[in-house]
């Protein structure tokens, strides 16, 4: 009782509850317009290719803005506009969705991070049976608006989390003050500073991306190359099975009640691998290992799935892939924890996040072009 006591009294709560609550509605909605598929090609025209990269897309736009963030993210100033405005931006981005008019238009930090990302799991069971009884009665785009406005509940948990401005992080952005120096020169040694930031701000944020990316760990560890690259890989097929998952079910003849029951079940391999990843890696298992078991996990049970077209096979395929591909997704964001330096890792984070987007967008090109489903 008096570790769930800590967790609920924990300044990190907002942001866990944040997390989740982003998560959810990730790859919910994804699932949410692989049930709107049919009716939406048929309202504006679109193929599953032109899905397929706006599925891509979606989640890009996500990750691809990440070392633009970096660098705002080092003005403690905008920290809060920043989170604030991430927050409104997915429940606006499923409103706009719903308006389309044609084609043409720590400690504990593996844990936290993992519950966090269980969200989901949680988003893929619960928004495709939602969007299931919205259609019903309010059609794809009466029912994206209205799942627009159950996602805005994240903007106040996001107003909720507290942002703290630390010592270390004060130096690194290149101001700190003189103890022994009196205060007129202080200030004085305050007005330089500003002067030069200020001139430093002209160069431009590009320059400033470029010089983070020199000063960064790429140039003193390798492996990085090695990481973002499995990276991408990983994510053409995150994107692509998680886009095309429920049209490749019914283009099976698989029932729309089956196919969402195959979701669920990929929800709870999804939000179980989560939060045991978070458990063994916390402790117990390096990331490297439990990636390449989670890896060749996965190619397994994709294999099976070509294979194997029977709907209880397909249920535990899909509950397999889910497993691999959700502990994947986390593991690859702490191996890049693990090897990078505690005061570059937002650089390399970013880079982490930008080559997770580009990924995306290939995974949701090639699996719709390659998608027989019109």
């Amino acid at each position: 009782m008096g570790r769930v006591h800590d967790i609920l009294t924990s300044p990190s709560l907002p942001l866990v509850v944040c997390t989740f609550l982003r998560t959810s509605g990730t790859v919910g909605i994804m699932k949410t317009i692989g049930i709107y598929l049919e009716d939406i090609n048929k309202s504006l025209g679109t193929t599953s290719t032109d899905l397929g990269i706006a599925l891509g897309l979606l989640n890009a736009f996500c990750h691809l803005p990440a070392p633009f963030l970096a660098a705002l993210y080092r003005h403690h100033s905008t920290r809060r506009l920043l989170l604030i405005s991430g927050t409104c931006l997915p429940p606006i981005g499923v409103a706009l969705t719903s308006m389309a008019t044609s084609n043409a238009q720590m400690e504990n930090y593996n844990l936290l991070f993992s519950l966090g990302l269980t969200g989901y799991g949680a988003g893929m069971v619960l928004l495709p049976l939602l969007a299931e009884f919205l259609r019903q009665a309010y059609g794809w785009r009466g029912g994206l608006l209205i799942i627009s406005a159950l996602m805005a509940h994240i903007i106040p948990v996001g107003m909720a989390i507290k942002l703290e401005l630390d010592e270390s992080s004060t130096q690194r952005n290149g101001f700190q003050s003189v103890p022994s120096s009196p205060k007129g020169e202080e200030c004085n040694t305050s007005t330089s500073q500003d002067i030069t930031d200020e001139n430093r701000d002209d160069n431009g944020i590009f320059r400033r991306i470029t010089n983070s990316l020199r000063q960064s760990d790429l140039y003193v560890d390798p492996i990085f190359i090695l990481v973002y690259g499995v990276t991408l890989a990983s994510h053409i097929v995150w994107s692509g099975w998680h886009s095309f998952l429920v049209p490749h079910a019914l283009q099976r003849g698989i029932s729309v009640r089956n196919t969402i029951i195959i979701t669920f079940s990929a929800a709870i391999g999804n939000a179980l691998s989560r939060v045991a990843v978070g458990s063994l890696t916390n402790s117990l298992v390096k990331p490297v290992d439990l990636f390449l078991f989670a890896t060749i996990l996965d190619i397994a049970a994709l294999l099976c799935n070509v294979y194997f077209v029977n709907y209880y096979a397909m249920l535990v395929t899909t509950c397999i892939s889910s497993v691999a591909i959700a502990g994947k997704a986390v593991l690859s964001q702490l191996i890049v924890r693990d090897r990078a330096s505690s005061q570059k890792y937002d650089v390399a984070f970013a880079v982490d996040q930008f080559f997770i987007g580009f990924g995306m967008i290939l995974g949701g090109y090639l699996s719709g072009k390659e998608s027989p489903t019109t």
